[in-house]
């Protein structure tokens, strides 16, 4: 795994701003259909950064990977989850579909989010104006309350088609709403109307009057429309417990999507996590614990995955984004301190998202959560410097 290295010999890309802001003329971009076979994208680009902030882990009580060997990408026991490679105490929760809930991270006003500790995976991307959103997966566990719910984007269709999941939102600019009711998911999509409460209910802390959900509320109402609960197939990920030769240390992981939306991710050694603290606002440095507001715990990952994935304009104003996740792109892993340059692979419009080595076997993630961060292809690489990397985001 020497592609840490290789890249500081690749033509550095030039960080771009955020264009979209403060343009007022409206621009459509034509966008070809996609194609999901197996393809390249632009390479992101390492150099050696300056020092970065650190943040001390604070003394909260996280979740625990169990003690196993190694499973998957294929072959997974009964029991086993595939998307987090942990033994379920509650096997029954693996034979149907996950759920795929839009859950807010602006305005700074709706942290601490409800549930993204209980989530399998969290997707987090860009939206528009230098902000940023979670699509959070549940499959393993429930929770009694997620959110707060927000609208979706172009991208959940395409993470809905790659778990077949049931989609749950709050609402989405029409055009958004089209693709989404056009799609062969669409009576798996449930938005607040016309579903009502339950499953999609108003909760008002203080007159903010948050949508949120609660997973078993979903599930009884998919199942009372009549669509297949079936669990979809799931495997191609691939864990071991085991930290994997040729990393490099990853102990602090700076990632910046703009000047108002950046987060660190930092390594702390007696839990084995990554721990999670977000922008203040407060200025382009400050950054303050996120907890789990239905939990009380830190937001803690086992790996932490960075994608660097195609961005192109649907539209420069209002800005909307097509997120190309399809074919194959470079990733950078953090797990057990160390950092590891590989590849993601998205196989077909139908499968999960994998990972693989250099040689194109498997890439072992650490068994637990993983979050995984999308930027995109041209966004800019730091590190390591002592550990620590940043990641500044960039779109064509």
């Amino acid at each position: 795994m020497n592609r840490l290295k290789d890249f500081r010999h690749l033509t550095v890309f030039t960080l771009l701003a955020i264009a979209a802001c403060g343009r007022q003329a409206t621009v459509t971009v034509t966008v070809a259909p996609t194609d999901t076979t197996v393809s390249e994208q632009p390479t992101a680009t390492i150099v050696q950064s300056h020092s970065t902030p650190e943040v001390s882990p604070s003394p909260i009580v996280l979740p625990t990977s169990t003690e196993i060997t190694a499973y998957g990408p294929t072959d997974f026991p009964a029991g086993i989850n595939p998307l987090t490679g942990l033994e379920m105490a509650s096997p029954e929760n693996l034979e149907r579909r996950p759920l795929l809930i839009k859950v807010s991270n602006f305005p700074r006003g709706d942290r601490p989010q409800w549930g993204l500790s209980l989530a399998d995976l969290v997707f987090e991307h860009y939206t528009e104006a230098g902000s940023t959103r979670y699509s959070a997966l549940f499959f393993g566990s429930d929770a009694e309350r997620v959110g707060p719910i927000r609208s979706a984007r172009f991208f959940d269709v395409e993470l809905t088609r790659m778990y077949n999941a049931i989609f749950a939102f709050g609402s989405a600019d029409y055009r958004v709403r089209a693709r989404i009711f056009s799609s062969e998911f669409a009576d798996r999509a449930v938005s607040e109307f016309p579903a009502g409460c339950p499953p999609m209910c108003r909760y008002d802390p203080a007159n903010y009057n948050y949508l949120v959900t609660k997973t078993a509320d979903l599930q009884g109402y998919i199942v009372g429309l009549g669509v297949p609960n079936e669990r979809p197939p799931l495997e191609g990920m691939a864990f071991d417990s085991q930290i994997p030769p040729g990393g490099e240390p990853g102990l602090l992981l700076d990632l910046r999507y703009s000047l108002a939306a950046f987060t660190h991710w930092t390594y702390d050694p007696e839990s084995g996590f990554y721990l999670r603290a977000q922008e203040t606002g407060a200025d382009q440095f400050e950054v303050a614990p996120l907890e789990d507001a239905l939990t009380g715990q830190r937001i803690a990952a086992a790996n932490v995955i960075v994608i660097f994935v195609l961005h192109e304009y649907y539209l420069v104003s209002p800005e909307m984004i097509e997120i190309r996740l399809y074919g194959r792109g470079p990733a950078l892993v953090f797990r057990d301190g160390q950092a590891f340059s590989i590849t993601w692979v998205r196989a077909g419009q139908y499968n999960v998202l994998t990972f693989e080595t250099d040689d194109g076997q498997p890439f072992p993630v650490k068994p637990g959560n993983s979050w995984i961060e999308v930027v995109g292809s041209t966004s800019r690489v730091e590190g390591p410097e002592d550990g620590s990397w940043t990641v500044r985001f960039g779109i064509p």
